[in-house]
């Protein structure tokens, strides 16, 4: 079962360490920005890092059923090379987010 999914888990794993370094971005825009939790509002550059932040966490869970229904019930290595996919696209989009909408 293990040669089924490691592809899938891998995917995952990268997942959960995109999404932590998303968190760790908005932990380190709260000390540059002196915005202590649990506020949500400060000035526009933290907000838009932590609205960023906030976006990619809430399709997470989404993401991830996806993910897993499609290796298991379609083919492992297509959904594994989607997921990547994703995830690059996720990370560009945290990217694109966080710059001011005049550099976008």
């Amino acid at each position: 079962m293990l040669d089924q999914i490691h592809l899938l888990a891998a995917v995952t794993v990268l997942g959960v360490l995109e999404q932590a370094y998303f968190l760790l971005q908005v932990i380190y825009a709260r000390r540059v920005f002196g915005v202590s939790p649990p506020k949500i509002s400060g000035p526009p550059e933290f907000e838009r890092i932590f609205r960023a932040q906030v976006n990619s966490s809430e399709y997470f869970p989404i993401f991830l059923a996806l993910l897993w229904q499609a290796g298991l019930f379609f083919h492992q290595g297509l959904a594994a090379a989607l997921g990547l996919l994703y995830l690059y696209a996720r990370y560009c989009y945290f990217m694109g987010y966080r710059a001011s909408s005049s550099k976008r």
